[in-house]
């Protein structure tokens, strides 16, 4: 598994490639249905929501404390994605607050030390630092990347 750096390399190329096509959209564009029901103002909530939420989880992990807390459960994905959906920002407000929350996470990733990345031979799964990156930020990009680029396509 990645290092730190490559860790928050490969977010950061994944974001990069994520906002450049919708940089020039207007706002309009933002509320065209295009994963499912959702526009894209509802699919920048829901990762923003994530940052935010893992953005904590990063913090509390930098403290020495488990990343989620007493009494909260991030395995049920829908229900989280859709009430981070609900918050949803109209236009480019909604990429503006986007921006804001991945700046907070991608900030607090690199604040960790470098000790948290990389592979536990132990437990054979990659370090905590590498799955909250991997989780909320890469695979967010990787998973909507095809889809944001079908849309693009067809709205030319």
């Amino acid at each position: 598994m990645a290092t730190k750096a490559e860790a928050l390399a490969a977010l950061d190329a994944g974001y990069r490639g994520f906002r450049e096509p919708i940089a020039a959209l207007d706002d309009a564009a933002y509320a065209e249905p295009w994963l499912g029901t959702w526009g894209l103002s509802q699919c920048l909530a829901h990762m923003e929501g994530w940052y935010r939420e893992m953005t904590a989880a990063i913090e509390r992990v930098g403290r020495g404390e488990r990343a989620a807390p007493e009494g909260v459960d991030y395995s049920s994905a829908d229900t989280w994605n859709e009430k981070f959906a609900l918050q949803a920002r109209s236009g480019r407000a909604a990429l503006d607050a986007w921006d804001e929350a991945y700046r907070g996470y991608r900030d607090a990733a690199s604040a960790l030390p470098d000790t948290l990345f990389g592979d536990d031979a132990e437990k054979g799964r990659p370090l905590i630092g590498n799955r909250l990156l991997q989780s909320a930020g890469i695979h967010h990009f990787e998973e909507h990347q095809p889809e944001l680029e079908k849309w693009l396509s067809a709205r030319k």
